[in-house]
């Protein structure tokens, strides 16, 4: 087998100076005591649904921001209840990568990953930096499908791990949705659609994303509306389980944030793989884009609507899942492409001080 599936290098204890990463600045993510962080507030969880309750504790959408002049950096994650070692410990569930973001767009410099068997712990493994003695700002992102109860962070001996990067938002793009929105199929915690937005554009995110469970329910509307947020993306078409859910609850989620925050800009997103089911998906694309023109009519000026047909439009547009539903890399990224330029627009008139005629 290729030597580079195997397990990574590692660190030991005394080749390294060692951080908590509770010590560093984490965003996307609610910090606690017993894990590094959850994306949603235990009682809120519990109130949604079953589903919702054990994703919440998972860290997708979780980053450390941080600056370095290491050459290295050694992980030692602790997993935290759910993590199961099975042959699906690949780098989307368990794994952190880190990108460089000195430049324009963040970019993608290593990746580590836990062995099977990992026994809800992984070893000291090693990422290389390339920091070249300079001051270095880094994003490390967090497992999309396991929560952490502890990270450890370790840095070449005599170096610095000082403050990271700072977004260009102050208060974070927020993404409620499904699978979809989770990140599921992605490659690597850096491969969502939401992650390559904020690469793109260093804007803060959180992903509320819930595999299987983001119904738009009253309850997850009333907790988002009063979240400090610059923009909104509502991408949870794929698990309302029937048309007539659609219809029931998605004008009602957009009315209940909007009396919250009826300045916020509020971006509706249709389904992605329309052509598996042309005909079913064209009614509930049509109910998303009726909440939109509704809006619309009543005078909202900040409201967007996204075309899920359009999302992976190119060459090979058919290869954008991994299995018919799920966008893999390729997906993510075309998903990306169009609804990035969305957020930034909508950022840059509501965050960015500028009129709307």
């Amino acid at each position: 087998m290729d030597k580079n599936f195997t397990r990574q290098k590692t660190v030991a204890k005394e080749e390294a100076d060692w951080y908590d990463a509770r010590e560093l600045t984490l965003y996307g993510l609610i910090p606690e005591q017993e894990l590094l962080g959850r994306r949603l507030p235990k009682e809120i969880a519990e109130s949604v649904n079953k589903g919702v309750f054990n994703y919440s504790a998972y860290c997708a959408g979780g980053r450390l921001r941080f600056s370095t002049d290491s050459s290295f950096l050694a992980l030692e994650a602790q997993y935290g209840p759910g993590a199961v070692p099975t042959v699906n410990n690949h780098c989307v569930s368990y794994g952190l990568d880190l990108y460089r973001c000195d430049g324009e767009t963040e970019e993608f410099q290593a990746a580590v990953r836990p062995v099977d068997g990992f026994d809800y712990k992984t070893g000291s493994y090693k990422m290389t930096t390339n920091s070249q003695g300079k001051l270095t700002p880094y994003t490390l992102n967090l497992p999309v499908f396991s929560s952490l109860s502890d990270l450890q962070i370790g840095i070449e001996k005599g170096c610095t791990i000082t403050v990271g990067k700072p977004y260009r938002n102050e208060k974070p793009v927020v993404f409620y949705g499904s699978s979809i929105t989770h990140g599921a199929a992605a490659g690597r915690p850096g491969n969502t659609y939401e992650s390559f937005i904020s690469q793109t554009y260093n804007l803060d995110y959180v992903n509320l994303g819930f595999s299987g469970n983001a119904k738009g329910e009253q309850t997850m509307a009333r907790y988002i509306a009063d979240l400090p947020m610059s923009v909104f993306v509502c991408d949870y078409d794929y698990n309302a389980p029937t048309l007539e859910h659609l219809k029931n609850t998605h004008y009602a989620f957009y009315e209940t944030i909007r009396q919250k925050q009826p300045d916020v800009p509020y971006i509706m997103i249709s389904r992605p793989n329309f052509f598996c089911a042309p005909e079913p998906n064209s009614k509930r694309r049509q109910v998303i884009l009726e909440s939109f023109e509704k809006a619309k009519a009543l005078g909202d000026k900040r409201v967007y609507f996204i075309d899920g047909e359009t999302l992976f439009e190119g060459e090979f547009a058919r290869s954008c899942t991994s299995d018919g539903t799920h966008p893999n890399d390729l997906g993510f990224f075309r998903m990306a492409q169009k609804i990035g330029p969305v957020v930034e627009k909508a950022y840059e008139l509501f965050d960015g001080g500028l009129k709307i005629g």
